[in-house]
């Protein structure tokens, strides 16, 4: 049970997400999650129009509570270098710690509703390390690349090294500094 959820909607939200993040989307139904919640099905219903409706609301907050714990991180006086690997590993150690937040944000960007929600989940993040990537730029330490390309630079280590400790692996620190080192390579001069 949910117990240390506070609402009747936040619980509905973190059960989609556990659902999700262990079964995929097709386990998911209003039923499952509403039995995991520890509600009546029709509960559901009062606090979303629809199944597609709660589990875009449950991307948009596990988007918004990532960004939130990836901010306190960024220090804009910084050098745009530092503040690159910084961000990296605060993403990846926000993620390491609720790996269900992780996996339900894998299944979503990989499933149709990712067209429906339309990117605002994501948007914050993106802004941040546009604003990273503008100001090493600007100071002429990074490479002026495609916005989608730099971004896919930063994402993807974290999705495979993430993949890989739920399969198993250990990462330590030394293997995650290389990491976040690989990517401001990637964006550097």
């Amino acid at each position: 049970m949910l117990t240390s959820i506070r609402t009747t909607k936040e619980k509905l939200l973190r059960a989609a997400l556990m659902l999700v993040a262990r079964d995929g989307f097709q386990a998911a139904t209003t039923a499952a999650i509403a039995d995991l919640a520890g509600v009546a099905e029709g509960t559901l219903y009062r606090h979303f129009p629809s199944k597609d409706d709660l589990l875009i609301e449950a991307y948009r907050r596990l988007k918004a509570e990532v960004f939130e714990a990836i901010s306190d991180q960024d220090d804009s006086a910084a050098p745009p270098g530092e503040r690159l690997k910084r961000l990296w590993r605060a993403l990846f150690d926000a993620y390491r710690a609720d790996t269900e937040a992780f996996m339900f944000g894998q299944r979503f960007g990989e499933s149709a509703l990712a067209r429906r929600e339309g990117g605002a989940a994501h948007e914050a993040i993106a802004g941040r390390l546009g604003q990273i990537a503008r100001a090493g730029v600007a100071a002429g330490v990074f490479k002026d690349l495609p916005g989608d390309l730099i971004s896919n630079f930063f994402f993807a280590p974290v999705g495979y090294m993430l993949k890989a400790e739920l399969a198993g692996r250990t990462w330590s620190d030394a293997d995650l500094e290389a990491a976040a080192q690989a990517v401001l390579d990637s964006w550097s001069r």
